[in-house]
């Protein structure tokens, strides 16, 4: 009776852990080990990380990914991040918890079973890399990596803000509840989840004329109008229109700056009109492709220039014979002013463009690479007008006038580059985020690049302009302006 007792306990066992079952209960304790050697990607920011920029060691890692599995296709050999714990002491080595290559990556399990010993002593610092002393131990009180690396500092983490899908990140973020940037070109804030945006800018980049160049400023309105719907963009595009409205006025700074600490700064040319501008615009993306859209913005004057009464010290203006004119400017003969034209001044009017976007994730999951592309028509015109001294019995007024004089000019597109519109941005948000921009536009090629100074929360902002053809008389041939940017988000 034992004798089968013991027979039927064995056959109960075999069957047991030869079930499907046990087999499966075997790969997910493989798959908790995997998971115990993996890394939290929110946690990572507050580890040592470094890229590898040794060819040799690039090469090797390269080749282990290979040898493991992976596909070609998905490694990078000029892409190679190393994740390390902390270490409690100084003088100890690394521990490597973590290599990515490309978008692939290795646990510190799949490493050891891999990668030789020497070639993680090499990684982690605790075996000389250069000189005849290489493979050797380091001294146990000085170890270091002697090869060539560049450390991520973890004052910038790749934080999961900065790595979310947007399409504006350093000044008009959607990730966010609440944001707030600060620069000399432009001062935004955000408050809420309505998705309303308060705007505050100087100069007119659309047409080429930065900061002060254009003579004017504005404040807006953002407001979304159309929720996107659409599961597959939404995240990175939460609206299929957003439009603004707002007005412009004229600016007095920008003239006479030898004495303050903006002199660096070419004087300005240009000038705003009397009465201010109505702005409005939107961004409409396609429902059936939200990436993709039309884009428009129109600045128009609210009023006619005829004749104003200016104040001459706040407008900046030429004298006739620098125009280089066949004709004298002067007022029509039949007309009854019998005034000495001093001087020509010349101001902005209307502007705008319609433009076709597509934005362009290099990867949706890992979208730390993103491009914006611009492509449609601009307007831009400049109208000139005489400057002139009215005596009046309390004294001299300055006039400035259109009406009835003679050679005045009014700059506007008549080829076809004037009309042309063409802007492409690109902006990366990985261990350091920065992004750049070129814009052609009126002729006129206007260069952008924001770089991180401390953290996400303050950066460098420089942007260029010159003209693609002979400057006008108003135009500013190299026109170059730096700001810090205070950039805050909740």
């Amino acid at each position: 009776m034992k004798k089968y007792l013991v027979l039927f306990v064995f056959a109960i066992l075999f069957f047991a852990f030869n079930s499907p079952d046990v087999k499966s209960q075997a790969i997910d304790r493989q798959g908790i080990i995997d998971s115990l050697t993996t890394i939290d990607p929110e946690i990572v920011s507050y580890f040592p990380r470094w890229k590898i920029c040794e060819p040799d060691l690039m090469a090797q890692i390269y080749q282990a990914f290979v040898y493991k599995g992976f596909k070609k296709e998905n490694l990078s050999k000029e892409d190679i991040e190393i994740l390390a714990s902390p270490k409690e002491n100084p003088s100890d080595p690394y521990e490597i918890l973590l290599i990515t290559c490309g978008k692939e990556s290795m646990n510190s399990v799949k490493i050891n079973d891999v990668m030789s010993t020497m070639l993680i002593g090499f990684l982690s610092g605790e075996f000389i890399y250069q000189g005849l002393d290489r493979g050797l131990p380091q001294n146990y009180n000085q170890y270091k990596r002697d090869y060539c690396f560049i450390d991520i500092p973890r004052e910038i983490p790749v934080t999961p803000s900065q790595a979310d899908i947007i399409v504006d990140y350093i000044e008009r973020p959607t990730n966010v509840d609440h944001a707030f940037s600060l620069s000399l070109f432009e001062q935004t804030l955000k408050v809420g989840e309505t998705g309303f945006w308060i705007r505050s800018v100087m100069g007119t980049d659309q047409v080429g004329y930065p900061f002060w160049s254009s003579g004017e400023s504005k404040i807006l309105l953002q407001r979304p109008l159309y929720i996107n719907t659409d599961g597959r963009t939404k995240k990175g595009i939460p609206y299929l229109i957003n439009a603004y409205v707002g007005g412009g006025y004229r600016i007095q700074g920008g003239l006479n700056n030898e004495d303050n600490m903006l002199s660096w700064i070419p004087e300005r040319k240009l000038n705003a009109g009397p009465g201010g501008k109505i702005i409005f615009g939107a961004d409409v993306h396609a429902w059936f492709l939200p990436e993709a859209g039309l884009s428009l913005n129109l600045e128009l004057p609210m009023r006619r220039l005829e004749t104003e009464t200016i104040e001459s010290g706040t407008y900046a203006y030429l004298d006739p014979s620098s125009l280089g004119r066949k004709g004298e400017i002067e007022f029509d003969p039949n007309d009854p002013r019998p005034y000495r034209i001093n001087n020509v001044a010349h101001i902005l009017r209307s502007t705008g463009q319609l433009t076709a976007f597509y934005h362009w994730w290099l990867d949706k999951r890992n979208p730390e690479n993103y491009f914006r592309f611009d492509f449609g028509i601009n307007y831009a015109e400049v109208v000139e007008a005489a400057i002139y001294k009215e005596p009046t019995e309390t004294g001299d007024i300055t006039q400035m006038s259109t009406v009835n004089i003679r050679n005045l000019e009014t700059f506007k597109p008549h080829e076809p580059m004037d009309w042309l519109y063409l802007k492409v941005e690109y902006r990366s948000q990985a261990a350091f985020p920065f992004g750049a921009s070129v814009q052609i536009s009126n002729q006129i090629l206007l260069g952008r690049l924001y770089i991180p100074l401390l953290g996400n929360w303050l950066y460098l902002e420089g942007k260029y302009s010159t003209p693609l053809r002979d400057a006008r008389p108003y135009e500013i041939q190299n026109f170059f302006m730096i700001s810090p940017v205070l950039r805050l988000t909740i």
